[in-house]
């Protein structure tokens, strides 16, 4: 967060579930879980964004009504507070015996852009996507773990490739960020709807950087109007 403040940045994204751990590979169990210890490093982080004067979307996991947490995207401002939490929607296989899916998208508006928020399998639903788009977001932070593994895998062209059609069908920029373990089938990145990707180096913790709106969009299209 210091070295994005430094270099003039106003948002920062960190990869899903960045703070607490991602369940059940990092936590393993729930019932002794350091709730508190959890809080005060959220309060830490939101002192440090507004000292810093940064936006920062915090990969987290909080409790619910429900018996299981909700895996998170903590949205807080520059001067410190949560102004906005998304839970993730759409969970993969073993998750749904760890946290209980989430119910709405959210958006916020940083700067006069309207924003919204993903998590990780939620990419593999367009729907998701569409309601942002009807609801006029034209820059979405998408939060990723797929990391850890013990071999390289081909989801990382699909992983990359979805994320370029999304970008592009839907007019809005994609800022994702992922955990830098090995493997990692996905760099962080920038992509815009004209599918240029600004890359971070992979399996490198690194920060990488982009200007929204971009100056220099090239060609795009809109998929809803054809004549």
């Amino acid at each position: 967060m210091e070295l994005a403040a430094i270099n003039d940045t106003d948002v920062v994204l960190f990869p899903e579930t960045a703070l607490p751990g991602y369940g059940p590979k990092h936590i393993g169990r729930l019932d002794d879980y350091p709730w508190d210890y959890l809080a005060q490093h959220t309060q830490s982080i939101c002192e440090l964004a507004r000292s810093t004067g940064l936006w920062v979307v915090l990969g987290s996991m909080r409790k619910g009504n429900q018996t299981l947490p909700l895996n998170c995207l903590h949205v807080i401002s520059n001067f410190g507070e949560i102004v906005g939490t998304y839970d993730k929607r759409r969970l993969y296989k073993n998750e749904k015996d760890f946290y209980s899916p989430g119910q709405d998208q959210l958006v916020v508006e940083i700067s006069g852009y309207k924003c919204g928020f993903l998590i990780c399998y939620d990419n593999c639903f367009h729907e998701l996507y569409d309601k942002y788009r009807n609801a006029g977001v034209g820059l979405l932070f998408h939060s990723f773990f797929n990391a850890g593994n013990s071999h390289a895998s081909k989801i990382e062209d699909l992983m990359s490739a979805n994320l370029i059609v999304r970008a592009a069908d839907n007019q809005m920029s994609i800022v994702a960020s992922n955990s830098s373990s090995r493997n990692s089938p996905l760099s962080a990145r920038v992509v815009r709807p004209d599918g240029h990707n600004t890359l971070a180096k992979r399996h490198v913790t690194s920060l990488v950087y982009d200007d929204y709106p971009a100056p220099d969009l090239g060609w795009t299209y809109d998929n809803r109007i054809y004549t």
